[in-house]
Protein backbone atom coordinates (compact mmCIF):
# COMPACT_ATOMS: atom_id res chain seq x y z
CA UNK A 1 0.00 0.00 0.00
CA UNK A 2 1.46 3.59 -0.75
CA UNK A 3 2.04 6.29 1.43
CA UNK A 4 -1.21 8.30 0.02
CA UNK A 5 -3.88 5.02 0.22
CA UNK A 6 -2.00 4.64 4.10
CA UNK A 7 -2.85 7.93 4.88
CA UNK A 8 -6.63 7.73 3.43
CA UNK A 9 -7.28 4.78 5.11
CA UNK A 10 -6.12 6.47 8.38
CA UNK A 11 -8.04 8.95 7.96
CA UNK A 12 -11.42 7.48 7.20
CA UNK A 13 -10.20 4.97 10.31
CA UNK A 14 -10.33 8.08 12.32
CA UNK A 15 -13.22 9.66 10.80
CA UNK A 16 -15.45 6.14 11.45
CA UNK A 17 -13.82 5.87 15.40
CA UNK A 18 -15.20 9.91 15.62
CA UNK A 19 -18.93 9.36 14.06
CA UNK A 20 -18.85 5.90 16.60
CA UNK A 21 -17.57 8.38 19.28
CA UNK A 22 -20.62 10.75 18.09
CA UNK A 23 -23.37 8.23 18.09
CA UNK A 24 -22.38 7.12 21.50
CA UNK A 25 -22.70 11.12 22.70
CA UNK A 26 -19.31 11.16 23.55
CA UNK A 27 -18.37 14.63 21.88
CA UNK A 28 -19.12 18.05 21.78
CA UNK A 29 -19.19 19.31 17.79
CA UNK A 30 -20.11 22.98 19.01
CA UNK A 31 -16.84 23.25 20.65
CA UNK A 32 -14.16 20.32 20.82
CA UNK A 33 -14.37 17.40 20.09
CA UNK A 34 -15.08 15.67 23.39
CA UNK A 35 -16.20 17.17 25.73
CA UNK A 36 -14.19 15.52 28.75
CA UNK A 37 -10.82 13.02 29.21
CA UNK A 38 -12.79 10.58 29.80
CA UNK A 39 -14.74 10.71 26.02
CA UNK A 40 -11.56 11.59 24.17
CA UNK A 41 -9.92 8.05 26.03
CA UNK A 42 -12.57 6.05 24.45
CA UNK A 43 -11.17 7.17 21.13
CA UNK A 44 -7.87 8.63 21.20
CA UNK A 45 -5.05 6.89 22.37
CA UNK A 46 -2.08 7.35 24.88
CA UNK A 47 1.15 6.86 23.49
CA UNK A 48 -0.25 7.10 19.97
CA UNK A 49 -2.13 10.58 20.09
CA UNK A 50 -1.37 11.84 23.90
CA UNK A 51 0.96 11.69 25.62
CA UNK A 52 0.83 13.04 29.59
CA UNK A 53 4.07 14.25 31.43
CA UNK A 54 4.43 15.23 35.29
CA UNK A 55 7.34 15.80 37.85
CA UNK A 56 7.14 14.19 40.89
CA UNK A 57 8.25 17.96 42.56
CA UNK A 58 6.20 18.58 45.95
CA UNK A 59 5.59 22.10 46.33
CA UNK A 60 2.58 24.22 46.73
CA UNK A 61 2.83 25.69 43.51
CA UNK A 62 2.16 23.88 40.06
CA UNK A 63 2.72 24.72 36.49
CA UNK A 64 0.68 23.11 34.13
CA UNK A 65 0.08 22.68 30.38
CA UNK A 66 -3.36 21.40 29.97
CA UNK A 67 -3.07 21.69 26.06
CA UNK A 68 0.19 21.35 25.54
CA UNK A 69 2.67 19.33 22.76
CA UNK A 70 0.96 20.12 19.19
CA UNK A 71 -2.34 21.49 20.60
CA UNK A 72 -1.14 24.82 21.45
CA UNK A 73 2.69 24.34 20.37
CA UNK A 74 5.40 25.89 23.30
CA UNK A 75 3.30 25.41 26.24
CA UNK A 76 4.62 22.59 27.68
CA UNK A 77 8.00 23.53 26.99
CA UNK A 78 7.61 27.26 28.76
CA UNK A 79 5.50 25.28 31.54
CA UNK A 80 8.27 23.09 31.91
CA UNK A 81 11.12 25.41 31.90
CA UNK A 82 9.26 27.81 34.32
CA UNK A 83 8.88 24.88 36.76
CA UNK A 84 12.42 23.76 36.62
CA UNK A 85 13.27 21.95 39.78
CA UNK A 86 10.89 24.12 42.29
CA UNK A 87 7.63 23.71 40.73
CA UNK A 88 5.33 20.62 40.48
CA UNK A 89 4.66 20.77 36.55
CA UNK A 90 2.08 18.33 34.24
CA UNK A 91 1.10 18.84 30.93
CA UNK A 92 -1.46 17.11 28.50
CA UNK A 93 0.88 16.63 25.60
CA UNK A 94 -1.00 16.08 21.59
CA UNK A 95 1.19 13.99 18.95
CA UNK A 96 -0.86 13.25 15.89
CA UNK A 97 1.22 13.61 13.17
CA UNK A 98 -1.76 16.78 12.74
CA UNK A 99 -4.69 18.29 13.92
CA UNK A 100 -4.19 18.23 17.56
CA UNK A 101 -6.21 21.09 18.57
CA UNK A 102 -9.09 19.60 16.21
CA UNK A 103 -9.16 16.12 18.34
CA UNK A 104 -7.40 16.64 21.66
CA UNK A 105 -8.36 19.88 22.81
CA UNK A 106 -10.51 19.74 26.05
CA UNK A 107 -12.01 23.11 27.17
CA UNK A 108 -10.04 24.20 31.06
CA UNK A 109 -14.00 24.05 32.62
CA UNK A 110 -14.23 20.15 31.18
CA UNK A 111 -10.43 18.99 31.92
CA UNK A 112 -10.58 16.42 33.95
CA UNK A 113 -7.44 14.00 33.12
CA UNK A 114 -6.73 12.47 36.58
CA UNK A 115 -3.42 12.78 36.96
CA UNK A 116 -3.68 16.58 36.10
CA UNK A 117 -6.78 16.72 38.66
CA UNK A 118 -4.42 15.16 41.44
CA UNK A 119 -1.77 17.40 41.15
CA UNK A 120 -3.70 20.68 40.89
CA UNK A 121 -5.73 19.36 43.87
CA UNK A 122 -3.00 18.83 45.77
CA UNK A 123 -0.95 22.70 44.85
CA UNK A 124 -1.97 25.63 47.18
CA UNK A 125 -2.21 27.47 43.61
CA UNK A 126 -1.80 26.45 39.99
CA UNK A 127 -0.40 28.56 37.09
CA UNK A 128 -1.73 27.38 33.72
CA UNK A 129 -0.08 27.88 30.60
CA UNK A 130 -1.89 28.62 27.15
CA UNK A 131 -1.77 29.35 23.74
CA UNK A 132 -4.02 32.00 21.97
CA UNK A 133 -3.81 31.88 18.03
CA UNK A 134 -2.90 35.80 17.56
CA UNK A 135 0.28 37.00 15.73
CA UNK A 136 0.52 40.25 17.92
CA UNK A 137 3.31 40.08 21.08
CA UNK A 138 0.85 40.09 23.46
CA UNK A 139 0.25 37.37 27.23
CA UNK A 140 -3.48 38.13 28.64
CA UNK A 141 -3.21 37.47 32.34
CA UNK A 142 -6.37 35.57 33.36
CA UNK A 143 -8.15 33.68 37.03
CA UNK A 144 -9.42 34.15 40.31
CA UNK A 145 -6.29 35.32 42.15
CA UNK A 146 -6.92 39.30 41.40
CA UNK A 147 -3.92 40.40 43.61
CA UNK A 148 -1.21 38.13 41.89
CA UNK A 149 -3.09 38.83 38.25
CA UNK A 150 -2.38 42.52 38.94
CA UNK A 151 1.44 42.06 40.22
CA UNK A 152 2.60 39.46 37.63
CA UNK A 153 1.28 41.79 34.51
CA UNK A 154 3.34 44.91 36.33
CA UNK A 155 6.13 42.33 36.30
CA UNK A 156 5.67 41.40 33.04
CA UNK A 157 5.51 44.84 31.98
CA UNK A 158 8.45 46.07 33.78
CA UNK A 159 10.58 43.20 32.02
CA UNK A 160 9.26 44.42 28.04
CA UNK A 161 6.23 41.93 27.48
CA UNK A 162 2.90 43.48 26.47
CA UNK A 163 1.30 41.76 29.36
CA UNK A 164 -2.81 42.98 29.90
CA UNK A 165 -5.72 41.05 31.92
CA UNK A 166 -7.87 38.58 29.82
CA UNK A 167 -11.32 40.26 29.24
CA UNK A 168 -12.35 37.00 27.09
CA UNK A 169 -14.66 34.63 27.30
CA UNK A 170 -11.70 32.74 28.22
CA UNK A 171 -10.46 34.88 31.19
CA UNK A 172 -9.70 32.29 33.56
CA UNK A 173 -12.16 33.19 36.41
CA UNK A 174 -15.03 29.71 35.87
CA UNK A 175 -14.39 28.30 39.42
CA UNK A 176 -14.49 25.05 37.27
CA UNK A 177 -11.50 26.36 35.51
CA UNK A 178 -8.95 23.45 36.04
CA UNK A 179 -6.44 26.58 37.67
CA UNK A 180 -9.05 27.04 40.58
CA UNK A 181 -9.33 23.26 41.25
CA UNK A 182 -6.11 24.02 43.15
CA UNK A 183 -6.67 24.35 47.64
CA UNK A 184 -7.05 28.40 47.54
CA UNK A 185 -9.45 28.30 44.36
CA UNK A 186 -7.77 30.70 42.89
CA UNK A 187 -5.49 30.01 40.29
CA UNK A 188 -3.70 32.15 37.63
CA UNK A 189 -3.78 31.65 33.52
CA UNK A 190 -1.38 33.11 30.83
CA UNK A 191 -3.04 33.07 27.19
CA UNK A 192 0.67 33.63 25.48
CA UNK A 193 -0.12 34.62 21.74
CA UNK A 194 0.74 32.79 19.00
CA UNK A 195 3.35 35.48 17.60
CA UNK A 196 4.86 35.79 20.78
CA UNK A 197 5.21 32.20 20.95
CA UNK A 198 7.24 32.61 17.78
CA UNK A 199 9.76 34.54 19.00
CA UNK A 200 10.13 32.16 21.72
CA UNK A 201 11.55 29.53 19.87
CA UNK A 202 13.02 28.76 16.43
CA UNK A 203 9.28 27.45 15.15
CA UNK A 204 6.46 26.14 16.12
CA UNK A 205 7.12 22.40 15.03
CA UNK A 206 8.07 19.78 16.98
CA UNK A 207 11.81 20.08 15.90
CA UNK A 208 12.31 23.61 16.40
CA UNK A 209 10.36 23.73 19.73
CA UNK A 210 13.83 22.08 21.36
CA UNK A 211 15.71 25.36 20.49
CA UNK A 212 14.78 28.30 22.24
CA UNK A 213 15.57 32.16 21.87
CA UNK A 214 16.54 34.86 24.48
CA UNK A 215 12.82 35.77 24.41
CA UNK A 216 11.62 32.43 26.12
CA UNK A 217 14.66 32.69 28.14
CA UNK A 218 13.45 36.40 29.59
CA UNK A 219 9.94 35.56 29.77
CA UNK A 220 10.78 32.27 31.97
CA UNK A 221 13.26 34.50 33.80
CA UNK A 222 10.29 37.03 34.55
CA UNK A 223 7.65 34.34 35.66
CA UNK A 224 10.25 32.21 37.84
CA UNK A 225 11.32 35.36 39.36
CA UNK A 226 7.81 36.89 40.26
CA UNK A 227 6.52 33.25 41.91
CA UNK A 228 9.34 33.11 44.16
CA UNK A 229 9.51 36.79 44.82
CA UNK A 230 5.40 37.01 45.36
CA UNK A 231 3.29 33.58 44.86
CA UNK A 232 5.62 31.34 46.84
CA UNK A 233 5.61 33.94 49.86
CA UNK A 234 1.75 34.29 50.10
CA UNK A 235 1.49 31.05 49.84
CA UNK A 236 3.84 30.34 52.55
CA UNK A 237 1.82 32.69 54.82
CA UNK A 238 -1.82 30.80 54.21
Amino acid sequence: MGVKNSLKVTTFNQDLTVKKALDKGHMNLEKDTYKDFKSLSTVEKEGIDFQIRFNKIKSPIAIIAPHGGSIEPGTSEIAKAIAGDDFACYSFEGIKPKENKKYLHITSTNFDEPQGVEICSSSHMVLAVHGAGENDHFVYVGGRNDDLKNRIIEKLKHDGFNAKEDATDHSGRDPKNICNTCQSTKGLQLEISEGLRKEMFTGLNPENLKSTTEVFDKFVDSIRFFLHENAAKDNSRA
